[in-house]
C-alpha cells in the first residue's frame, strides 16, 4: 500500500515542492524528501508552513488532502479539479437520480452495514456476536454492544471517535475518486460536499467504532487525552497513538472499500433499467 503522509503542527516544520517531490524540513534537522507519487492520502493537523506548490503536487497525482485542527476536527479537504467527466460519472449520475433505485440503494446499505458490524461485534464480544447471527439484530442492538464497551465519557469518545471517522472518511474518498466515481454524489446524503463518500462510509463506520474501543481499552489512554470543560484534545502521544492504530487497520479498512465499491458497481449493472 501506499503512504499517508501526517503533518502535525510543529514550530519550525517547513513543507515545500520540490519537482515531483516533497521536501520536508524540521529545525535543527536533516531534511527529508518524499516522492509524492509514495502518498495516497494527507492530514494536516494545526498551522504547518507550506507553500501553493505543494498543494498543486497533491492534485497533480489525485491525492486528496484533509485539514484539521488541534481538536482534530475537519475543517477542510482539497480534492484536485478534474473539468472532465470520470469515467463512471454519466453511469453513477443515471443510477443516482432514478428514483426506483433509491430503495434498492439504501436496502444494499443496510445489508453491507450489518455485515461491518457483526465483523466488530465479532472482535469485542464474540458471545454476543454468536448470539446476532443466530437470532439477528438491530440497530439499536448495536448501539448498545458499542455503549456497553466504550467506558468513557461523552466528550472523551466523541474527540477520539471524530479523529479516526476523520481519518476513515478520508480513505472513502480517495477509493471513490481511485474507482472515478463522484465523491459528492449521493443519495442518502443529497445535495452535500462527499454526499456519495458519506453514503458509503455508513457500511464502513463501525471501523471507526472498534478502534476508538482499542484506544480506550488501552491502560494508558488517560495520559493521551486533555480534558477541560469546553473541549477535550489529544497530547502528541495520543495522535500517535491513534494513527498507529488506523495504520494497522488500513489495510484491512481498504480491502473492505474495495469489497463495497465492486459491490456498488455490481448494483449499477444489476438495478439500473
Amino acid at each position: 500500500m501506499e503512504r499517508t503522509l501526517y503533518l502535525n503542527e510543529k514550530k519550525g516544520l517547513v513543507v515545500m515542492r520540490d519537482g515531483p517531490s516533497l521536501w520536508i524540513r524540521e529545525k535543527d534537522k536533516a531534511g527529508t524528501r518524499i516522492p509524492a507519487r509514495l502518498i495516497d492520502m494527507v492530514f494536516i493537523v494545526g498551522n504547518i508552513k507550506m507553500d501553493a506548490g505543494t498543494l498543486m503536487l497533491f492534485a497533480e497525482n489525485s491525492t486528496p488532502v484533509t485539514f484539521m485542527n488541534k481538536q482534530g476536527e475537519a475543517v477542510g479537504v482539497v480534492m484536485p479539479y478534474n473539468h472532465a467527466s470520470p469515467d463512471h460519472h454519466q453511469e453513477q449520475k443515471r443510477f443516482m437520480t432514478l428514483e426506483t433505485n433509491h430503495e434498492a440503494f439504501k436496502t444494499w446499505i443496510a445489508s453491507q452495514r450489518r455485515e461491518a458490524q457483526i465483523a466488530v461485534i465479532k472482535k469485542i464480544d464474540w458471545e454476543k456476536a454468536q448470539g446476532f447471527l443466530s437470532k439477528g439484530f438491530r440497530e439499536i442492538d448495536y448501539t448498545a454492544v458499542i455503549d456497553l464497551h466504550r467506558s468513557t465519557k461523552n466528550h472523551e469518545w466523541e474527540a477520539v471517535h471524530g479523529i479516526i471517522e476523520n481519518l476513515i472518511l478520508e480513505m472513502v474518498i480517495q477509493e471513490i475518486v481511485a474507482s472515478n466515481l463522484d465523491p459528492h454524489m449521493g443519495m442518502i446524503n443529497k445535495n452535500c460536499n462527499f454526499g456519495f463518500a458519506l453514503d458509503l462510509y455508513q457500511i464502513i463506520s463501525p471501523e471507526s467504532d472498534l478502534i476508538s474501543i482499542q484506544f480506550f481499552t488501552s491502560c494508558r489512554w488517560h495520559d493521551f487525552v486533555q480534558s477541560s470543560r469546553k473541549n477535550c484534545t489529544l497530547t502528541k502521544d495520543g495522535w500517535k497513538n491513534i494513527v498507529h492504530r488506523f495504520e494497522n487497520r488500513k489495510k484491512k479498512i481498504s480491502h473492505g472499500l474495495d469489497m463495497v465499491l465492486r459491490g456498488f458497481f455490481d448494483l449499477m449493472r444489476h438495478v439500473t433499467p
